[in-house]
């Protein structure tokens, strides 16, 4: 197997060799009998969570964003490392509650949202952020029909563009949240 590069500080290595789990990149490859192969070492995750928490208030709480990398295993997992899950799909939503994350702390945004994903987060208690005012007149008349009160949030977009963040969330209207 050829070097790809340097080992990252938290990785293990052994002659120049990644171990990953305590087990050579090599012999994971074969097990698996071909790459590309996605393999995880859950405590350098469980690690890198530790991390952030440490470096910021303990009032804040940490969600990890489905999308980011769905793979139930992973997902289960991260349960109990982070406070809450983000989904942005009816499909990530039946993710986070097959993984196990109570229901109050998932929060569902995103443009499109269908009315049959709405009204599995409106039953399940999931948060939903309003993306529209007709986003939260459908999901109020869903919850009407449903004798549910919902847990919802309004994503609001500045009318200021934010700067250095990488980020267009601001400056107008956008297809993620209200404009102000």
């Amino acid at each position: 197997m050829k070097p790809m590069g340097p080992i990252p500080t938290w990785f293990a290595a052994e002659e120049g060799m990644l171990i990953i789990g305590g087990c050579g990149a090599a012999s994971l490859v074969d097990e698996a009998g071909d790459t590309p192969l996605f393999v995880y070492d859950m405590d350098i995750v469980a690690a890198q969570v530790r991390r952030l928490r440490d470096a910021m208030p303990s009032r804040l709480s940490i969600h990890y964003a489905i999308k980011a990398n769905p793979f139930a295993p992973l997902l289960e997992r991260m349960t109990s490392l982070v406070d809450g899950f983000d989904v942005a799909s009816g499909g990530e939503l039946e993710r986070a509650l097959e993984a196990g994350m109570a229901p109050e702390h998932i929060s569902f945004a995103g443009p499109g949202k269908r009315d049959d994903e709405l009204r599995t987060a409106i039953s399940a208690g999931i948060t939903l952020n309003l993306e529209s005012e007709g986003e939260a007149d459908r999901a109020l008349a869903i919850a009407a029909r449903l004798g549910r009160t919902p847990r919802l949030a309004v994503r609001v977009n500045p009318d200021f563009d934010l700067r250095g963040s990488g980020m267009r969330m601001g400056g107008g209207a956008k297809p993620f949240g209200v404009e102000k």
